[in-house]
């Protein structure tokens, strides 16, 4: 006889079991579990309890003070059908500018003090959603969490995996802590293969913050079909800001650590340190702002990067003015006060590192510390995702593109005529103590700097 038979709540504990949810994976529970949810919710909170079974559920909504906890051994199975994932009006702008919920499993809307934790598994049944219009993936393919304009947020321990689409959307929200928490949602998981050698991608980000304040990422292990720990920003109202990343093991099939590429409000003091990324198809550590964003006070520090394809450093300020309010008009965009220290790396691809802005819109302030990376180096044909018959173009100092409206990312050029890094457009930048090498030999240098103004250089690029 369970516990909670005879008093459901008397500890502040709701078993759904008690609400006729059967947790034998073919059933649906979506309506038990809700409804554990709410009565929890109605008397001022607890915690909704999953334990000893597959719990088989579509879209469900998180309220204030209710903490859904999945306990170890348990899963919480997203439903394989479309329409067991809601679409619903909101008070808030989505990602492409309508004011509605977009599908997902898990989703809360100003909800205040919520929490998702516990050592059990929340599946997304993602595979089941491949080919549903992929144009249009965000709106149609479910995400397992979404909240929005939450406020004191705790995600802790919980195992997410096998997500239709980003495995957590976090939007708008404030005073948000996720902590130890396993993501394991990649397609194509042979990294020496061309991307989607062995099935289709779902564009499944493992963890995207969006015009988010207040966060502590900390601790988690990450393995995404895309990129690993994005943040995001859609409009000039909001920004991210007081971010802080520790203590991260992240692996993708694009980049491990990314700031941008939507970059419409800004990013201000951002903090990743204490990370291992490997294995990462496109880039290690990126930041980017094209679409009229100001980026300032960004530091990261203390990172390995291992076997990255892509670039190991990548920072790009465009103009490509991309908005998703239909009410807003680009900004200006801006990206000074950025610190890279104590970075080390091997098997870096051959792609170059590229620190770059535009005609009339420089890079400010950056600054490089203690950096050592090795490259593959060599003369042969660099393959674009490893696809055979997709040879890069190998470029020289005079014929890399500005390519100033064009979606920014780590191979956004071609094979750069530096083999470290490629400096373009910048004012005021400094590299302390950064040793490169490469693996075979390489007859692109290793630096080269174009349209720049205050460059030093302190015990670096010497053999």
């Amino acid at each position: 006889m369970s516990i909670f038979t005879a008093f459901p709540h008397s500890d502040g504990v709701w078993n759904v079991r008690e609400y006729g949810a059967k947790g034998d994976g073919e059933i649906l529970d979506t309506q038990a579990i809700q409804t554990a949810i709410d009565k929890c919710h109605e008397v001022g909170g607890g915690k909704v309890y999953l334990s000893g079974g597959t719990f088989l559920s579509g879209t469900l909504y998180l309220k204030n003070y209710v903490t859904l906890h999945v306990e170890n051994g348990a899963v919480l199975l997203g439903s394989r059908y479309q329409k067991d994932y809601s679409v619903t009006s909101s008070r808030y702008p989505s990602y492409h500018g309508e004011y509605l919920s977009n599908r997902m499993l898990i989703y809360a809307e100003g909800a205040i003090h919520i929490s998702l934790e516990g050592l059990g598994t929340i599946d997304g049944n993602g595979e089941n959603f491949v080919g549903i219009n992929e144009l249009e993936a965000l709106k149609e393919r479910p995400h397992i969490i979404h909240f929005r304009a939450c406020r004191n947020v705790k995600v802790k321990d919980i195992t997410l995996r096998n997500s239709a689409s980003w495995v957590q959307n976090y939007m708008m929200c404030e005073n948000l802590l996720i902590d130890g928490i396993t993501v394991d949602s990649r397609e194509n998981m042979d990294i020496e293969k061309p991307r989607f050698a062995d099935a289709p991608g779902r564009n499944t980000d493992g963890l995207d913050i969006v015009d988010c304040r207040n966060v502590r990422i900390a601790n988690c292990f990450i393995n995404s079909g895309d990129d690993g720990i994005c943040l995001k920003s859609i409009s000039r109202k909001e920004y991210c800001q007081n971010i802080t990343i520790t203590n991260c093991v992240i692996t993708t099939n694009a980049s491990g650590i990314k700031i941008g590429t939507e970059s419409v409000g800004g990013f201000q003091d951002i903090l990743v340190t204490n990370c291992s990324i490997y294995d990462c198809r496109l880039g290690g550590v990126d930041v980017m702002c094209v679409d009229g964003a100001q980026v300032e006070r960004v530091t990261l520090s203390d990172i390995t990067l291992r076997n990255i394809k892509g670039t190991a450093i990548f920072v790009r300020l465009g103009n490509r003015g991309r908005m998703h309010r239909k009410d807003e008009i680009p900004g200006q965009s801006s990206v000074k006060n950025i610190l890279f220290q104590n970075i080390y790396g091997t098997g870096i691809s051959c792609y170059g590192c590229s620190i770059t802005g535009i005609p009339g819109m420089c890079v400010e302030n950056v600054v490089l510390d203690n950096i050592n990376l090795a490259f593959e180096g060599g003369s042969h044909p660099l393959l674009y995702q490893g696809e055979v018959n997709n040879p890069v173009k190998e470029l020289t100092k005079d014929d890399v593109l500005e390519v100033t409206n064009k979606h920014p990312r780590g191979d956004m050029f071609g094979k750069l005529p530096a083999y470290a890094f490629y400096v373009r457009h910048v004012d005021n930048i400094e590299f302390r103590n950064v040793k490169v090498a490469t693996e075979k030999e390489e007859n692109r240098p290793a630096l080269i700097t174009d349209d720049v103004r205050g460059l030093v250089l302190i015990n670096s690029f010497t053999n």
